[in-house]
């Protein structure tokens, strides 16, 4: 999330027109332009050229953008200028991961389905950081349920018995770690289900260790 410098400005005769697109844009399409369509419609061959732009939009407080997602801009009134810039510097934006393409990292941006604001204290994150949206009740046991917004830090190594997001054939899965010499075993907190056995390492890769559950209150 780019954050507000200063206070609302007035804009330059360029960045009129192109956030008055933008506004018309997300209100026929009910979502944004990306910043390619953005470049295509005002004959920008450069995104640099855009990206400078949108920059210049976010700074004088007309818009906000998540880089991470193609079509991440939000156009803020004045109200929400003021607000955010107060609560901007306390908070920090996940990137959400879905379903995961083949061959891809997990944060490249077709893996990305939205992002979620937090505080800074919740987690003391950084970059570094990223939001799974739990599916099934096999970590019940672990304080894990359904529908859960787990938290995990990128890295592509964790110690025995701590809870990792894996990957496994381009699925993301949220298990115990229980490495052995011959294989992997990613076990589930819960008796129901069975602990699943890689045997094959090319099919398999940690994408982050859990530090983190938020949970939706009815």
């Amino acid at each position: 999330m780019e954050n507000f410098n200063e206070k609302r400005k007035e804009l330059t005769a360029r960045q009129e027109e192109i956030y008055e697109y933008i506004k018309k844009y997300s209100k026929e399409n009910r979502m944004p332009p990306t910043v390619r369509e953005i470049g295509n419609h005002f004959d920008i061959s450069s995104t640099n050229g855009v990206r400078s732009i949108l920059a210049a939009l976010i700074k004088k407080g007309y818009i906000n953008r998540s880089p991470r997602l193609s079509r991440g801009i939000e156009i803020l009134s004045s109200d929400e200028s003021d607000s955010n810039k107060k609560a901007a510097s306390n908070t920090i934006e996940i990137p959400i991961v879905g379903r995961v393409a083949a061959g891809t990292p997990i944060l490249a941006v077709q893996n990305l389905e939205g992002t979620v604001t937090i505080d800074r204290d919740f987690l003391a994150c950084r970059s570094d950081v990223f939001a799974l949206r739990v599916k099934g009740d096999s970590m019940i046991n672990a304080g894990i349920f359904d529908g859960d917004l787990i938290f995990a830090r990128q890295q592509k190594t964790a110690d025995l018995g701590e809870i990792v997001v894996a990957q496994i054939d381009n699925e993301a899965t949220v298990k115990y770690y229980h490495p052995s010499a011959d294989h992997v075993e990613l076990r589930p907190a819960n008796p129901k289900y069975k602990p699943i056995i890689v045997n094959n390492r090319k099919d398999f890769s940690i994408a982050g260790r859990v530090i983190g559950v938020m949970r939706k209150v009815n």
